[in-house]
């Protein structure tokens, strides 16, 4: 527990001194009532009960006064509280292969619809990103639990030209929370390595990154970039699950792109090569019931964790029922407040 204020909590050292106080106070009006009363009426002007009715009001009043002092002391506790920490980045395939239209309207639109329908079904407190690949990856949202933004986002794509698993894959494992520094491995990298960080840096253990995943929705070829392989292995490294679901129809299909007759594969071995390194799932066919059980997988990563939480209006509301409570007593029992 800490404090916000702890030089406060010196003041409870006052509270034995306060009851002593009242107490002595209580037993002069006791004293006075016994020497200026007629024996016989003593019973009329002191209450019945005794001490026990003159102390339990007293002592209700100063137990709400040592609890106001405490709660302006500011404690926060720190227990540890069930916490949805699911990150997952929606990794959208669009390159032009996704204008295949074997899978009505298109692979594209259909690829579309499966993420909107896990952004609707997801629980609010899980954090979804949005990431667009074909020749390279795309950011185009950071996990967040505003909907509306990765709507928006999704709405956006354009198709380009090819299809890179890896970087699709690095650029969703750096986007994850606890990851930004993470740095892939130099056959991964397109251009110069980046400076080699400092000796003192220390590498995040996998074990105590929160919860990452990659929903990836292709039609399962890559054919631009690095190896996906190295790229799935650095995702494991750091903690991210590849869930990915495939679109297209076995055989691939013949379709117009770009005023042309041209043939577009369909492959899903890759994917589900990818999704086995890193201890993923592959979804094909992407049947309404099984895309239900990916989201529900996806969605929910419960995790204890520390949580502040503020004691100061919690102790104010008792002290104020412990007020209530003693004054009641006292005017039940003497018809005054102590």
């Amino acid at each position: 527990m800490t404090f916000g204020f702890p030089a406060l909590l010196w003041l409870l050292a006052l509270l034995p001194l306060t009851g002593w106080l009242l107490w002595s106070a209580a037993r002069r009006r006791g004293r006075r009532a016994q020497a200026y009363a007629d024996p016989h009426l003593l019973g009329a002007v002191l209450p019945a009960g005794g001490g026990r009715r003159r102390r339990l009001p007293l002592a209700l009043q100063l137990g709400a006064l040592a609890l106001l002092l405490f709660g302006a002391a500011q404690p926060v506790a720190q227990p540890r509280l069930p916490v949805n920490q699911a990150s997952v980045m929606i990794a959208l395939d669009a390159s032009r292969s996704m204008l295949a239209d074997d899978v009505l309207p298109t692979r594209l639109e259909a690829a579309r619809t499966v993420a909107r329908e896990f952004l609707a079904l997801a629980p609010t407190s899980t954090r979804i990103g949005f990431l667009t690949f074909s020749d390279n990856a795309s950011v185009l949202v950071p996990p967040t639990t505003d909907r509306q933004e990765v709507l928006a986002a999704l709405e956006r794509v354009r198709p380009a030209q090819a299809t890179s698993f890896a970087g699709a894959l690095v650029s969703g494992v750096r986007a994850l929370p606890e990851r930004a520094g993470a740095a892939p491995p130099p056959e991964l990298l397109d251009g110069p390595p980046p400076a080699a960080p400092q000796a003192n840096t220390p590498r995040p253990d996998p074990a105590t990154l929160p919860p990452g995943a990659i929903l990836l929705l292709s039609d399962g070829i890559s054919n631009r970039g690095a190896n996906p392989a190295v790229a799935a292995r650095f995702a494991s490294d750091h903690a991210v699950k590849l869930y990915a679901v495939a679109l297209g129809r076995e055989g691939g299909a013949v379709t117009r792109v770009g005023g042309e007759l041209v043939f577009v594969p369909f492959d899903t071995r890759e994917l589900t090569r990818l999704t086995a390194l890193t201890g993923g799932q592959f979804l094909y066919p992407p049947d309404a019931e099984r895309l239900r059980g990916l989201y529900r997988e996806l969605g929910t990563a419960i995790r204890w964790q520390p949580s502040d939480l503020g004691l100061g209006a919690p102790l104010a509301g008792l002290a104020a029922l412990l007020l209530v409570l003693g004054g009641g007593l006292a005017l039940a029992w003497h018809r005054r407040v102590p």
